[in-house]
């Protein structure tokens, strides 16, 4: 609807995913076991909640932007706020690098490239 206002929840998956893209940008060319470690953690989240439905790529990518979008609103309901550019990358802005990850590997494969994901 033009001129409608947007509620602060429908920023939320936009800006996960521009903190999670920016953490990612930082590491980029440089292995990081930490990011590995948040990859799997997120991996295991949704393999618990989908289920058999972990292989339907779109329902991951329902539940990838449930998560983050979840996951930030908790996280900055508590007072987190995403590191400036030479500030030590924390836990939080790892997480969402891995959910990026997943969404960017989920977008890549070939089977998905008709589906739009």
């Amino acid at each position: 609807m033009p001129g409608a206002l947007l509620d602060a929840s429908d920023l939320t998956p936009y800006l996960a995913g521009q903190i999670g893209q920016a953490t990612l940008e930082r590491l980029a060319g440089r292995a990081h076991p930490e990011l590995d470690q948040h990859v799997a953690a997120v991996t295991d989240a949704a393999d618990a909640m989908l289920g058999a439905q972990r292989d339907d790529p779109e329902q991951l990518l329902a539940f990838l932007v449930q998560y983050a979008s979840g996951f930030v609103a908790a996280a900055t309901g508590g007072g987190w706020q995403s590191p400036v550019a030479d500030e030590r990358l924390d836990w939080e802005s790892m997480r969402l690098a891995a959910v990026c990850r997943l969404v960017t590997t989920l977008s890549e494969k070939p089977e998905n490239a008709n589906r739009g994901l």
